[in-house]
């Protein structure tokens, strides 16, 4: 009796899996609230470039691979903004220099204000 029941278990989940079909996969980008020029470059799961697409594309995968989504940012210059070159800066130097910088502007604004103080 009980192999009966599992030779009946192991047809019905064979069935089962040998109907199941993937089909597929649609995606559609909207507007992820990035920065204008935001590309969204999608690789297979073996680093294969599927296709490279804006925050606004629609991409048909194949729900039987695994993928990779990558958002690329724009080119940032350091002179378009004061304020994000100085992000920028802070972002590209290690913070045991941006500690350094710290230290020597406040050397030397007391260095400024004991020159000025003494004449």
């Amino acid at each position: 009796m009980k192999a009966v029941i599992s030779l009946f278990l192991i047809c019905l989940i064979v069935g089962i899996v040998g109907s199941v079909h993937a089909q597929n996969v649609t995606i559609t980008f909207s507007d992820l609230n990035l920065v204008k020029g935001t590309k969204i470059l999608v690789y297979t799961a073996d680093g294969d470039l599927v296709g490279e697409y804006n925050s606004t594309d629609t991409v048909t995968l194949d729900a039987s691979q695994s993928y990779i989504f990558v958002l690329k940012p724009s080119e940032q210059s350091w002179f378009s903004d004061p304020f994000q070159a100085i992000e920028l800066f802070k972002a590209s130097v290690p913070a045991i220099l941006s500690y350094a910088l710290f230290f020597i502007v406040i050397l030397a604004t007391g260095y400024l204000a004991v020159k000025v103080i003494v004449r």
